[in-house]
């Protein structure tokens, strides 16, 4: 057996796929009896919670990215040669693809113009050479 949640009258349905153990707690909040009053309070929290976190997944979709986040975007658009577009900006979401995308090629070049720095600052010699 599966638990799906209806809408209305549709002929919407999707299923809700939970381990046995948790479908066997759910099946027991919502087929108490007795107290009717317990019962009924028991599945009235249990809808304001599911309506809680769906809820919270689906406005986290429209929240605005961190200031971190922002600052992290900037400097690889800018190591990267990128333009930050207009969701990236405004979207949380938005702003996880982007860093998910460049992240690795901005490290990656941070990290090699850093180890040539290094090997230019061990090496005096090589760095007079350089000059002459």
């Amino acid at each position: 057996m599966c638990f799906r949640l209806v809408y209305g009258d549709f002929e919407f349905h999707l299923p809700l796929p939970f381990e046995g153990h948790i479908e066997e707690r759910l099946l027991g909040i919502v087929s108490q009896t007795e107290p009717p009053q317990a019962a009924e309070r028991g599945r009235n929290d249990l809808a304001r919670r599911i309506v809680d976190v769906v809820t919270a997944i689906l406005e986290g979709e429209l929240l605005p990215p961190t200031a971190r986040q922002l600052k992290y975007a900037v400097a690889i658009a800018r190591e990267l040669s990128l333009e930050l577009p207009a969701e990236v900006i405004q979207y949380r979401e938005a702003m996880a693809v982007f860093l998910g995308t460049y992240a690795e090629q901005y490290r990656r070049r941070k990290g090699y113009l850093k180890s040539i720095a290094r090997s230019e600052s061990a090496d005096p010699a090589a760095r007079q050479g350089d000059l002459s």
